[in-house]
This record gives structure tokens, sequence and C-alpha cells, in this order.
């Protein structure tokens, strides 16, 4: 049904592909200290840099971006949920906002606490209230959404990330769980507010702060999560926007705050000064003229339907093939923006992005006699079968009519009758005696 069609041979991309992106020295990434790293670019999901991006590592509480994820996809955000004996029963020296068993909490301020405080109460709160009681439902949830989302390297068993050694992700799957998280305008304002109250009067009703610090002292930072246990180290993702432009920095197994902070700071420093933002597709792109069956016209122009930008190293082409799909012909009447086709955009084998490919205009099908006929149905048949008869008779009708007057005309028109002569060289002679 598909025509497989490399954009990558025309020669309008041959100046946008190419298969690795060439920095310049003075761009050059920056020596982090943490175990694993990696940079996107939040709008297209591109790579833009990774260090051990597929290396296995505990994240901690950046687990609590996943949680998030699934609360908001399976819960509701006005939900009211009882807290548990189990959900207060949370380790001693464990991040808790020290919720009381019996306690009523909505499913919004339980992320608030979730997000803000990391509170690993707030976690077991959400996993048993979500799930009608059955925490382990979440966290299965959360691991068929990982998978969902590309994070294959990975597996949850808890949803607070206390540390369990069957606990673990990537840098890279980590950041495409926070890509998708975050996109999500509930939990990316959550993830960005720096201070809460409890709307529930409480012995403990004080502001609650958000403990990542990039909020406060790097400019553009709109969200993040950060995390911490013995065995993970410190683990921090961190999202900032410049100029237009939406990055997504995650390090793991930090050794200490101080390094942390500056590791991402200059992280994503790299990524807002050695990449810009380009189109992955020429302006006004004419990918092909498809053959349209039975159409006015032999065939229709198609395009790609929108842009895509992707983030490229300045100077330098996207690091990204473009690839299209079409069908081998349409048959008319063909509408203007109807879809032919599929074009996918590719950071080497992970998929980025696939736009449709639509017909440029209109073409309308060719007239059909014996089609127009059978769509009238019974009745239109019938309707056609008789004015064919009325024909048939009105022309029999005329014949006979024409064929009456020419013999009248035979009979009156001579005003005597005719002899052979004999004796007479004449070879008539009229008779005049006749009649008399």
């Amino acid at each position: 049904m598909f025509n497989k069609v490399a954009i990558g041979g025309m020669a309008a991309l041959l100046c946008l592909l190419t298969t690795m992106p060439v920095v310049a020295a003075s761009n050059s990434p920056p020596a982090l200290q943490g175990r694993a790293t990696v940079l996107l670019d939040a709008a297209s999901g591109q790579i833009l840099y990774q260090m051990n991006g597929t290396d296995h590592n505990f994240p901690a509480s950046t687990t609590k971006l996943l949680t998030a994820l699934v609360a908001v996809e399976h819960g509701k955000l006005d939900q009211i949920i009882d807290v548990s004996d189990r959900a207060v029963d949370q380790p001693a020296d464990s991040s808790s906002c020290y919720l009381e068993r019996g306690e009523h909490q909505s499913l919004q301020n339980l992320l608030y606490g979730l997000m803000l405080v990391s509170g690993n109460d707030c976690a077991m709160a959400i996993a048993e209230g979500v799930s009608g009681g059955h925490p382990e439902q979440f966290v299965t949830w959360m691991n068929e959404t990982a998978t969902r989302l590309g994070a294959t390297h990975s597996n949850f068993a808890n949803p607070s990330g206390l540390h369990d050694p069957n606990h673990y992700t990537t840098a890279i799957d980590l950041g495409l769980i926070a890509r998708v998280a975050l996109a999500n305008p509930t939990l990316r304002g959550i993830s960005g507010t720096k201070e809460f109250y409890w709307p529930v009067k409480s012995d403990r009703n004080g502001p609650y702060y958000n403990h990542n610090q990039m909020l406060s002292t790097y400019a553009g930072t709109i969200a993040g999560k950060n995390g911490y246990t013995e065995e993970a180290g410190l683990t921090l993702v961190n999202v900032a926007q410049r100029d237009g432009r939406m990055l997504i920095g995650v390090v793991m197994g930090e050794p200490n705050q101080q390094v942390q902070y500056a590791d991402m700071a200059q992280l994503l420093d790299y990524g807002f000064t050695a990449f810009e933002q380009k189109s992955a597709l020429p302006a006004g792109l004419h990918l092909a003229d498809v053959p349209v069956a039975q159409g006015l016209q032999p065939s229709v122009a198609v395009a790609p339907d929108g842009a895509f930008l992707v983030s490229a190293p300045k100077g330098d082409k996207p690091n990204v093939t473009v690839e299209s799909k079409l069908q081998k012909n349409v048959s008319a009447p063909v509408a203007a923006g109807q879809k032919v086709g599929a074009l996918e955009i590719r950071e080497a084998d992970r998929l980025l992005a696939v736009l449709p490919i639509v017909a440029q205009q209109g073409i309308a099908a060719k007239p059909n006699v014996a089609a127009n006929l059978s769509s009238w149905g019974v009745s239109g048949a019938k309707w056609a079968a008789g004015v064919m008869l009325a024909l048939l008779l009105f022309r029999t009708t005329v014949k006979n009519i024409r064929r009456g007057r020419r013999r009248s005309r035979g009979r009156t028109s001579a005003p005597a009758t005719f002899r052979r002569s004999s004796g007479r060289g004449d070879f008539l002679a009229y008779d005049r005696t006749k009649g008399r």
C-alpha cells in the first residue's frame, strides 16, 4: 500500500541530513563529576549529549516524576485519599510530609507534598489511593508507563524511590520519563512551585519549600525533581527554558550538592550556547506527485502537514534523518488536506516524530454516466426507463404520421389516367374521353 521514499536522496534535503553532529572545540561538553548524565531537547526528544546514559543507576526520589505521571493518568486531582498506616510507616530518616493516620487529603495536595518535599508518605498514600488500595498494581502501572515512553532499560519496585536492588533506571530513561511527566501542565506547575501551604489547618501548617534549588539559582528553570539515597548518591532532573527553547538535564550519582548543581548548570549552559533550533524540513517542501486514479488530473502534489523543530550544533546540520512513506496511488475524488502517507523523523534508531503527508489540492473525479445512473437507485432507474420508452413512442408516432402523408399525396396528385398508345409515335397519349 505504501511506497517508501528516502528523502535523504532528495537534493532539497541533502543540506539538512547528516549522521553525526560536529561540535566546535569552544563548545565542547563540560567535564561533569557524576556517574551518568544526559541532555535532551524537550520539544523534539533529541539526545544532545550523554555520558554513560545507558548505565543502570538508582534514581532515588526522581522516581516520583513517574509516580506523579501515573497518578494523574489513573486518578483525579480532586479525589480524596485516606492516609493509611502503611503510608505513614516510612523509614525514620526518609523525606516525609508527616501525614497522620486517617487523614484525608486530595490527590492534588499529596502531589505537592510528593514533588516539593519528596514525601515518601505522600508517595505511598497516592499509590494506595489511586489504585483502590493495591499499591502493587500502581507499581505495575509505573513499569507499563515507563515501557510505553521508551524507558525500556528500567525497573521500578516502589513509588517513592527508596533503595531496592531491583529499582533502577538509566540517565536516558529518566530523561524520557521527565520529558513526558513535565509536559503535563499540572505536574509542571506543581514541580515549579517554590513553596506550598497545606489548605487544611494542622499542627504542621507552615510552608513546604521546594528542595530543587535550581528554581532560585539558575535562570530559566521551570521545573525539576531531585533525590538522594546513600546507594544512588545525589540525582537531579531539571528543566530550563530560554529564548523559546526548552532543555532537560539529568545528572546521576553526584558526590555532593554543590557539585550536583554546578554540573547541572554547566550541562544546561552547554545546551543553550552550543546548539540552536532549526527546522528539520525546508519551507515549502514538495515531496512528490502521487498518481490519482479516475481523476480530472493525473496526479496530486503532496507535502508534510506542519513543521518539526530540532536542535543542531550552531552552524551545522541537524542530526536527524527524514523518510517518507507514501501511498502508491489514490482514487478520485481527493480532498485538499487528505492524508496520503507519513513522514518519519529519526535520530539514529530513535523515532522522534511522525508527520502526516497530505494532498495539497482537491482533485475531482471524472464523470461516469453509468455510475451516476446506478447511484440514483431503483426509482431513478425506473424514471430513466420511462423517459427512454416515451422517446421511442414519440419517434414511432412521428414515423407513422410521415408515412401516412406520403401515401395520401400518391393517390390525389395526378388529374387523369394514362394509357399506352396504339399505332402512334408518341409513347403516352392523354385519354381525353375518360370521364365524359
